[in-house]
């Protein structure tokens, strides 16, 4: 009995050590994973933070593209060394781009609160390395958005029309600031029904052009490559800027008004520690656009918008610079040149007591898009620009500028138009992937025509004739998107 009795205690002590040994062998219960939970308040894209109540959609896109005549993103070669088409010019540019965004949003006592960043990395032809270390870091949006308000770098109020919408390229006769932005700081009011209205301060530096000395001789302010001397005072007062807006089925349309102050630097000839300059102008601005949705396929688009502006000249045109070189035309074509610079006022700088002379532009632009198919569709667009000294110093300088042939130019010589007509299609052959074909046409009708041009470039006649100027480019790009 006893030996049954050792035995079975024997048997329980062994087990009880077995599964004691087994339950220090097993781990620790793991924490429950928090997994993404899916944001539907605002949404396709959106996910909340773990562990918060905020959402957020990264979005993007990579793009591989090849221009002909025309800088990276459809710039057609229009004005400096390109602009000349010699061998010292290229031909053919190249640019990768890539862009991430992130859209973070959550709901706060005064409604939803947004925060949006859009930045990007691209390399283009003729920049300093391959391997990217010289590749062009850039930021066009960064902005905060609640209650109404709106603060940091989007697109101007005052745009209308979507360039991006109907063309590859990066425009010159109209304004649209979509693909930079422009810091700001605005109050968007709802006033029902899909009306708003809005009130922006935005960024003076944006938009500024040169104020000008018209007492220079005018062939130096207006040949090819040259630049505009720009004589503005520094920073001092934002752009003021006003828009009412309807988005409804059937579309969308908007009016549009800024204020632009011209402030030029001191007179400068008159004599040493000079304190005086000319009285500060403001410029104005006004527009109105309208998007219309066919009847028979709301994806198929009829869109424009028209601008008149006087010492505000940037809100009429979209140049290559907003100061300085670059903000105009300068574009030769079978020996001869066509030219047309942008400034916002002129004065006699030499001269105290001198006066700004505003100067006065025109713009309007249309486009129609047509989807033959869900993954097929193409665009017809095109744009004009009209610009006018309205200068009598200007003036003064014309008549005493020679025409080829006897005379002179005469009161009007700085005024100058350009024309410009395109055609994208763009396919999608998977969902996110666009493949697109541009081609543009651009017409200058120069400034100073019947004048002459004396230079030293090589490829060039030693005289180029001033006249009219046109020229051809071309895009092709594949772009991946993800979500915007």
């Amino acid at each position: 009995m006893k030996m049954v009795k050792s035995l079975l205690l024997g048997s329980a002590a062994g087990l009880v050590a077995v599964a004691g040994a087994q339950a220090a062998d097993l781990p620790v219960k793991a924490k429950a994973v928090e997994y993404v939970k899916v944001c539907s308040l605002y949404g396709a894209g959106f996910y909340y933070i773990p562990g918060t109540d905020t959402c957020i959609k990264i979005g993007g896109f990579v793009r591989a593209e090849w221009d002909h005549n025309a800088a990276g993103s459809f710039a057609p070669y229009v004005d400096g060394t390109n602009g000349l088409y010699t061998r010292d010019g290229n031909v053919l540019n190249q640019r990768a781009r890539g862009v991430v965004t992130f859209d973070t949003r959550s709901q706060t006592e005064f409604g939803t609160l947004r925060s949006y960043l859009r930045a990007g990395w691209q390399w283009t032809s003729q920049d300093a390395t391959v391997g990217g270390s010289a590749a062009t870091v850039y930021l066009d949006r960064a902005f905060i958005q609640i209650a109404g308000f709106t603060f940091g770098k989007t697109q101007s109020f005052f745009d209308f029309f979507c360039t991006g919408c109907y063309s590859l390229m990066t425009n010159k006769l109209w304004v649209d600031t979509g693909g930079s932005g422009t810091p700001l700081a605005a109050y968007t009011a709802q006033l029902g029904n899909g009306v708003t209205a809005t009130l922006s301060i935005e960024d003076y530096t944006e938009q500024r052009l040169p104020i000008v000395d018209a007492n220079v001789a005018v062939a130096t302010l207006w040949p090819a490559g040259a630049t505009q001397t720009a004589l503005n005072r520094g920073y001092n007062i934002p752009d003021i800027v006003g828009n009412i807006r309807v988005d409804q089925a059937w579309g969308s349309a908007q009016v549009m008004g800024a204020l632009h102050n011209n402030a030029a630097n001191y007179y400068g000839a008159a004599g040493a520690n000079i304190t005086s300059h000319p009285d500060e102008e403001w410029g104005w601005a006004v527009g109105a656009g309208l998007t219309l949705k066919m009847p028979w396929n709301a994806k198929d688009t009829l869109s424009g918008h028209v601008t008149y502006c006087e010492g505000a000249a940037r809100y009429c045109s979209n140049p290559s610079a907003a100061l300085g070189s670059g903000s105009g035309f300068g574009l030769v074509n079978e020996g001869e040149i066509g030219v047309g610079w942008i400034a916002d006022a002129y004065y006699n700088a030499s001269s105290v007591g001198s006066q700004l002379d505003l100067t006065q532009a025109f713009s309007a632009v249309a486009a129609f898009e047509h989807y033959w198919t869900p993954t097929l569709r193409t665009s017809i667009y095109g744009g004009y620009f009209e610009f006018e000294a309205n200068s009598a110093l200007v003036d003064t300088r014309c008549t005493a500028v020679a025409r080829v042939g006897g005379g002179t130019l005469g009161a009007g010589c700085a005024d100058w138009s350009a024309w410009q007509v395109g055609s994208r299609t763009l396919w999608n052959p998977v969902a996110n992937l666009d493949v697109g074909l541009d081609i543009i046409y651009t017409e200058v009708d120069s400034a100073m025509k019947g004048g002459s041009y004396a230079q030293a470039t090589d490829g060039l006649p030693p005289t180029l004739i001033v006249n009219d100027t046109h020229v051809w480019s071309g895009i092709f790009r594949v772009q991946r998107n993800f979500w915007p």
